[in-house]
């Protein structure tokens, strides 16, 4: 528990580091970024789901409380990986009384490629113009040589920008009560550590 509380107190420091102010244009330095803090609401934003449908992100979470995933796209091995150990301890996730809901800038049509190949049970949802991502302060300028195959991932509508990758744990009002938030792309939080952090919330 001792353990917990000092990642607890470390997130919130890094976070804190981040940002207090959101930044008036995407940085190009992951390190950069200025993202929402644990006990802000996040904004109203829409997100597309594998079909197609726009679907308010606020609507989305006020059915139950939320695991709410930043990915960087299905072409990521570090984020598949990420992927599949979500799944592993979805069930575990669901006792606890939250649902999963990932966002990535990949197109519709990709969300169903990376839910077969992960073999997921939980939803993926598209914001292929990082309108969302930006929202939540997550964005900063992809380096060149990823710009024309986000450009393909997106159908078109990535403008050459990454999200961090980001774990935000909500409540049904939208409320910001955990985060995890990485620019090393490939230190990714556990999905036994996320049970361990949501375990202590119920506390």
């Amino acid at each position: 528990m001792l353990q917990l509380k000092m990642l607890l107190v470390a997130v919130s420091f890094a976070t804190l580091l981040f940002s207090s102010v959101y930044a008036q244009e995407v940085p190009a330095d992951p390190t950069d970024i200025s993202p929402l803090l644990i006990g802000e609401k996040i904004p109203e934003s829409m997100v597309k789901d594998p079909d197609g449908n726009a679907r308010s992100l606020l609507e989305e979470i006020g059915k139950k409380p939320t695991v709410l995933i930043f990915y960087r796209g299905g072409w990521c091995p570090y984020c598949n990986k990420h992927l599949a150990e979500l799944q592993a301890v979805e069930q575990d996730i669901l006792d606890m009384g939250y649902q999963i809901l990932a966002v990535s800038p990949d197109a519709p049509e990709q969300l169903k490629t990376t839910v077969d190949k992960n073999e997921l049970t939980y939803r993926l949802f598209s914001d292929s113009d990082l309108k969302v991502t930006k929202e939540f302060g997550l964005a900063f300028q992809a380096p060149d040589r990823y710009k024309k195959m986000l450009f393909n991932a997106s159908a078109e509508q990535n403008p050459g920008e990454l999200p961090v990758p980001a774990v935000f744990v909500l409540n049904q009002e939208g409320t910001i009560l955990f985060e995890y938030i990485n620019p090393n792309y490939d230190s990714r939080m556990s999905g036994k550590m996320l049970t361990a952090v949501l375990g202590s919330l119920e506390d």
